[in-house]
């Protein structure tokens, strides 16, 4: 239980920080050219065909929709607002890339418990034949 709520912990600092560091960027500061639209999308389509989407399918349903706004910017030729939606859609990738590399260490975690546990009811074993 410990680790599940330390798990969150961890997830909504690492999220605020990102959505803080975002937030701050100068407008505009993505540049958008002719292929950053193409480049995107593969991308999003690199990251959606990974195992990072099974470990952060919330993420991933952000970045769709982001991804959605981008196409309807592009498509009325609103550089700035393509620009914003683009550099989210490059934070959201990498809180999804965080999300996945941090259900990785809790799975390790988990079984290192496992093994701990394994050890000591062994360890007990052993002492109670001894005695």
């Amino acid at each position: 239980m410990r680790t599940k709520s330390t798990k969150n912990l961890l997830f909504i600092a690492c999220f605020a920080v990102l959505t803080l560091l975002t937030g701050c960027g100068s407008p505009g500061g993505t540049k958008i050219d002719d292929d950053s639209f193409y480049q995107l999308e593969s991308d999003v389509a690199a990251v959606i065909n990974s195992n990072v989407a099974d470990a952060a399918p919330l993420e991933i349903k952000f970045i769709k929709e982001k991804l959605r706004l981008v196409k309807q910017a592009k498509a009325d030729r609103k550089r700035k607002l393509e620009a914003q939606y683009t550099a989210q859609i490059y934070s959201d990738i990498e809180i999804a890339k965080l999300r996945a590399e941090l259900n990785r260490k809790n799975d390790e975690l988990l079984d290192k418990r496992d093994q701990v546990s394994a050890a000591q009811a062994y360890l007990m074993e052993l002492q109670e034949r001894l005695q």
